[in-house]
């Protein structure tokens, strides 16, 4: 039999970082259940984004240079034929929203293995708001305006968030009945169901899921910022070019306003509203063609209860992340020096501890 491999092809912003720290975290624990995750070559990654830049032609951000195909794909796929397992993964988001050219030499690629692709999918007012936080966040981009600025054309603000779109260039390739769609949110814990997914189509049973409580996790990575460290971050960006300080400004506002309101607040109900109105019509298909239902992301069903108005940086906010920030410092000064004291002090004591004893 040949070996079943998986394609997780994300797309962003679908807890796919904390997927893919689980993988790599996990990789000996699920080899002994059969199941391969490639890691060598990853570097600082946990995730195979150089394999999906090759495919794709595109630049890899941490280097700066576009990765050959020969160069990844080869010890790659190596390592998953010598690794004496029966099911493979591979994981990166980079690969979701990639032409239907590229998927076909992805195709190519794979034609040895019994490929399955595995896609989660989002409702896009929430995506909206989480694409918009991270583009605000990244020390890198140029990203500067304000959230409302593409509600008219949500996709401006995230190509994934045309899921439908990308889904079905993936079926046009792949073949439908090997493109898996599962249903993503907050609530759900997507190692534990993207598991459950491998187990299903793998046909052994539960092998993964009832081995859930050996495996080690991670809920704590890639928390969201706040309202007000999203806005500090992006208004500090407009003024200031250089990466290194932009990503020390984020670390700090991100520390320091942790508690802050929620970068959701952002969106009113009209504006949530409007987004899940702009993919009405793509998400019936989505939900047609790959859940085999009704469309769930209609905002009569996400959107009941009370109306909710944008929320907003104001002033005020901004002068008292100045004054608590002065205040830590005044404090830190005094404990540098009360320390300063209490060690010179200490050294006395000794000192005078030891005369007495001569």
């Amino acid at each position: 039999m040949r070996q079943k491999l998986f394609i997780h092809i994300g797309p962003h912003k679908t807890g796919t970082s904390s997927l893919q720290r689980f993988l790599f975290n996990n990789q000996k624990e699920l080899l002994k259940r059969g199941v391969f995750y490639p890691i060598a070559g990853l570097g600082a990654r946990h995730a195979q984004h150089r394999f999906a830049f090759s495919i794709r032609g595109k630049l890899d951000p941490k280097d700066r240079t576009v990765p050959t195909r020969e160069a990844e794909l080869e010890p790659l796929f190596a390592d998953i034929r010598s690794s004496g397992a029966d099911t493979a993964i591979l994981s990166s988001e980079a690969f979701f929203a990639t032409g239907e050219a590229e998927i076909r030499i992805l195709h190519s690629c794979v034609r040895e293995f019994d490929t399955v692709v595995v896609f989660y999918a989002r409702r896009q007012d929430e995506g909206y708001i989480s694409s918009y936080t991270q583009r605000s966040k990244s020390s890198t981009n140029r990203h500067t305006h304000p959230i409302h600025v593409h509600l008219g054309n949500p996709v401006k603000m995230g190509h994934d968030l045309d899921i439908h779109g990308h889904a079905a260039s993936w079926a046009r390739v792949f073949g439908k009945e090997n493109v898996v769609a599962r249903l993503y949110s907050k609530n759900i814990n997507v190692p534990e169901d993207f598991l459950h997914c491998i187990d299903e189509r793998r046909g052994k049973g539960p092998v993964l899921t009832s081995a859930m409580h050996q495996f080690t996790t991670d809920k704590s990575y890639n928390l969201s910022p706040s309202l007000e460290a999203t806005e500090m971050t992006r208004l500090f960006k407009m003024q200031c070019e250089d990466h290194d300080q932009r990503r020390m400004a984020f670390k700090l506002l991100s520390k320091h306003l942790e508690n802050g309101r929620p970068a959701a607040k952002l969106l009113s109900t009209a504006d949530r509203r409007a987004i899940l109105e702009f993919f009405r019509s793509s998400n019936e298909k989505l939900f047609r063609e790959f859940f085999a239902s009704e469309n769930k992301f209609t905002p009569e069903q996400l959107l009941q209860g009370p109306e909710t108005q944008r929320e907003s940086l104001t002033i005020e906010d901004t002068t008292k992340v100045i004054v608590d920030l002065i205040a830590k410092q005044s404090a830190a000064k005094r404990r540098s020096v009360g320390g300063r004291l209490r060690r010179a002090a200490n050294r006395t004591a000794r000192v005078l501890g030891l005369a007495r004893r001569i």
